[in-house]
């Protein structure tokens, strides 16, 4: 295989990897690791990304992990562009009980970083509860959350930072919003990483992030007995939808959450009117996974009401 073709079957790999990873874990494993020869500076990030959430947050196997990640990384130096496959690798180095690894790897981004040192440290403590969320281990994700939201203030704006601090405040809140039962802690837990997705959504993303945080933020007023800001927070974000393009599942699902918060607030007319809205934009749906995604909540929503 010439130099131009591995490069190309490694992107194709890395694009492709995403859509079974989690179904086929073993084999994107082996696939990464036989292909980890063909690693240059411009994959070197997208492939420790995919490798290490496959391979250690999967699998399970972070030694595993951390061997290939040192395999692609040796000899090389870590820069801006490059840093953040350090940090990655920081995590999985944590996670496999390799404590010296681990600084090793750290103090490379943070050097990497210059004088977005504290904007790297902070990166790679959100990588770490967001590995700690996607391994089912919620409450040391939370015992970390707000100490590293406690400090994301006290450094400048890092783009690196403000997209991690956005999507781990995402997926920490959604597993807090699906457990079954919440303790009062639990609910202002979840109620933050809300707002922090969605402030920094706000500096760093489109406004298709803007528009699923507002969502995301929606249900977790109405969760809490606020179903005037849920009702108000499903406006904002339909609006920035009919002012930018067409999402319809997004604004269906909004419909369907201004559904349960007009139901809340006693007014049956008007859930009527948004569930014939939700329908409406369902109806332009046309892959099967999206129908039945809006089935199912549509079946949710209504039953509750």
């Amino acid at each position: 295989m010439t130099e131009d073709s591995a490069t190309e079957a490694l992107k194709k790999l890395l694009d492709d990897g995403w859509a079974y990873h989690d179904q086929e874990s073993e084999r994107l494993a082996r696939e990464l690791e036989a292909a980890s020869a063909s690693v240059d500076s411009g994959s070197v990030v997208p492939f420790l990304h995919l490798s290490v959430h496959t391979i250690g947050e999967h699998l399970g196997d972070w030694a595993r992990a951390v061997r290939l990640g040192k395999r692609v990384l040796d000899g090389r130096i870590p820069t801006v562009e490059t840093a953040k496959a350090w940090g990655r690798l920081q995590v999985a180095a944590v996670l496999a009980g390799d404590p010296v690894e681990a600084a090793e790897l750290e103090l490379a981004y943070l050097h990497a970083a210059g004088s977005d040192f504290g904007a790297a440290l902070l990166d790679m403590r959100f990588m770490l509860i967001g590995a700690l969320v996607n391994t089912q281990r919620v409450i040391e994700a939370a015992r970390l959350y707000r100490g590293a939201v406690a400090l994301i203030e006290q450094v400048p704006s890092w783009d690196a930072l403000d997209r991690t601090a956005a999507a781990i405040s995402n997926n920490l809140g959604w597993e807090l919003y699906e457990t079954n039962s919440r303790s009062p802690e639990a609910d202002d837990l979840m109620r933050l990483c809300a707002d922090i997705s969605l402030k920094f959504w706000l500096r760093c993303g489109n406004w298709i992030h803007e528009e699923r945080a507002l969502y995301f933020r929606a249900l977790v007023s109405h969760a809490l007995g606020d179903p005037t800001s849920a009702l108000a927070d499903a406006d904002k974000a339909i609006a920035v939808i009919n002012s930018q393009g067409q999402r319809p599942l997004d604004a269906a699902l909004l419909h369907l959450a201004r559904a349960s918060a007009l139901a809340a607030l006693g007014d049956g007319s008007g859930k009527s009117r948004a569930i014939a809205d939700a329908d409406a934009d369902a109806s332009k749906l046309t892959a099967p996974d999206l129908l039945a995604q809006f089935a199912a909540e549509r079946a949710r929503i209504v039953g509750a009401a």
